[in-house]
């Protein structure tokens, strides 16, 4: 089966819905978007916990049986546990099973990107389709807002908190911290109400959004359930891929490929297709097209662990379809050479269902928003063509356990405030005879890291040795073909990395 598409999109996720809407303008350009989950073509046929961004407790992110869940495992510490990795196998990608949490990275994030190589990436380069995506129902139109983009934005307004919340933002007042009253303006810190691109407790995923603003036209096509095994190479140049699916096997030619895999599939693809590191898949039989020893390299997250506490028998568990976490705190750990190093998701419930790596009680998701280390993305050992190996790496610096457990002892004593205190009681996890003795504390966090579901990085953008594409997302060394999504970032930014997927989505069109 050989057919001829001028540009082809793997992934439909946070960047591959926009790419596939801002080439489609071109209408000679015919563009095929490959899926390897289901399309719902229309808004009808969503499943409802997809539509709904939190109406049902037991998510897609949290349901391992869910078709639309890739359901990775990883090591989160050296010799540590594994751990979940939720990501979106499904029309929309991550954008249509996250938290739809919309915050943005800071300004020094961007501008290290550009000490990394980047210069087009730069803040001031990147303000621009931040404003370009977003209708902001709260500030409008802004030196720092827009309101004329597809991604509608609104936070929960202090009226609308939880009594835990409204607790929890008074308890870090009190402690010191600054009011937050948006957290996307530049340079802002504190605690405050997060910003969600979930209105009326519908997903705005890109699915939604871009993809469905343009599917119905003639130049754009979008297989599903379509898993893409390799790239095909006539010596440096991308010529097409090979194809699975349920029934079959096949080539498809093309001019021009994107990979908006993310950024744990997009480097196994490489690695697959013969590009990486060759000592990483010549044992395979995977014949060698270029050495970039990058690939799959600097995998980047957010590591994050649970602190929780009991409730008292007065609590009442909240039964909304909102957010559990209508409000964070962003702060700066101490003598930290980074600003917002640290971020905290207060939840205002107890239910949380399908994960078991979840403890019981009012729970604050502690985050370090800025790690120093860095994992890697392999091939399976048994098959290069199953799920590849995930380790994170979690804990990887002194630095970065110091952090967390300072973390930790900071929300103890935000825990014992009159107000938080009238919702809970004993802090559970982790006790408090673990949290006043640095070695139990250690121990703790090494058994307890989870995924910040912002993996990242694996396929940096640069002009280093490590680096796999230019700022402009192509590959490096090779022709026809780019990589745009997560795992270009040169290092993750202090925030939920949708929103700047979606911006380098927007950004890089711009730059070809």
């Amino acid at each position: 089966m050989n057919n001829l598409y001028d540009t082809v999109i793997i992934g439909s996720g946070s960047a591959g819905s926009i790419i596939a809407n801002r080439l489609s303008k071109d209408e000679s350009r015919n563009i095929l978007v490959i899926e390897a989950g289901n399309d719902y073509p229309t808004i009808d046929s969503l499943p409802e916990n997809v539509f709904y961004g939190h109406g049902n407790l037991n998510t897609t992110a949290s349901n391992d049986a869910d078709p639309s869940n890739w359901s990775y495992r990883a090591e989160s510490t050296k010799g540590g546990p594994t751990i979940r990795i939720p990501r979106g196998k499904i029309i929309g990608g991550s954008s249509s099973i996250n938290a739809q949490i919309f915050l943005r990275g800071i300004r020094d994030d961007y501008d290290r990107w550009a000490e990394f190589g980047n210069d087009k990436w730069t803040f001031e380069e990147v303000l621009p389709y931040f404003l370009k995506l977003e209708n902001d129902l709260d500030y409008g139109e802004n030196e720092y807002h827009g309101s004329q983009g597809y991604m509608k934005v609104k936070r929960f307004p202090k009226k609308k908190w939880d009594p835990v919340h409204d607790a929890f933002y008074q308890s870090c007042i009190d402690y010191g911290f600054e009011d937050c009253p948006d957290n996307n303006k530049p340079d802002s810190t504190g605690v405050g109400p997060l910003a969600f691109n979930q209105i009326n407790g519908v997903r705005q995923s890109t699915s939604l959004t871009y993809l469905e603003d343009v599917r119905h036209k003639p130049n754009i096509n979008i297989k599903s359930n379509s898993y893409v095994k390799k790239v095909l190479f006539d010596k440096y140049t991308a010529i097409g891929l090979e194809i699975i699916t349920d029934k079959e096997e096949y080539k498809l030619f093309c001019d021009d490929i994107i990979l908006c895999a993310g950024a744990i599939e997009s480097p196994k693809l490489l690695l697959n297709s013969g590009v990486g590191d060759p000592n990483k898949f010549s044992n395979y039989g995977i014949k060698t097209v270029l050495n970039l020893p990058g690939v799959g390299m600097n995998l980047r997250d957010h590591p994050m662990t649970y602190v929780a506490w009991e409730t008292r028998d007065s609590f009442v568990e909240p039964s909304s379809n909102e957010p559990r976490a209508k409000v964070a705190l962003r702060y700066t750990s101490k003598n930290s050479q980074w600003k917002n190093d640290m971020i905290v998701y207060m939840g205002s419930g107890t239910r949380l269902m399908g994960n078991p790596e979840i403890p019981e009680g009012i729970k604050a998701n502690l985050t370090l928003n800025l790690a120093e280390s860095a994992g890697e993305v392999s091939l399976n050992n048994h098959d290069p063509s199953a799920y590849p190996n995930l380790f994170y790496n979690y804990l990887g610096t002194e630095n970065d356990t110091a952090r967390l457990m300072e973390g930790i002892r900071i929300l103890n004593e935000i825990g014992n405030h009159k107000e938080f205190q009238k919702h809970v009681s004993n802090i559970n996890a982790p006790d408090i005879s673990v949290i006043k003795d640095d070695n139990l504390l250690k121990k703790w966090l090494y058994n307890k890291m989870v995924t910040g579901h912002h993996s990242s990085g694996t396929c940096k953008m640069g002009n280093d040795p490590m680096a796999v594409v230019d700022q402009n997302g192509a590959v490096i060394g090779l022709e026809n073909i780019k990589v745009v999504d997560a795992s270009i970032m040169p290092d993750c930014i202090r925030a939920n990395t949708n929103a700047t997927v979606m911006v380098m989505a927007e950004r890089i069109i711009d730059l070809w």
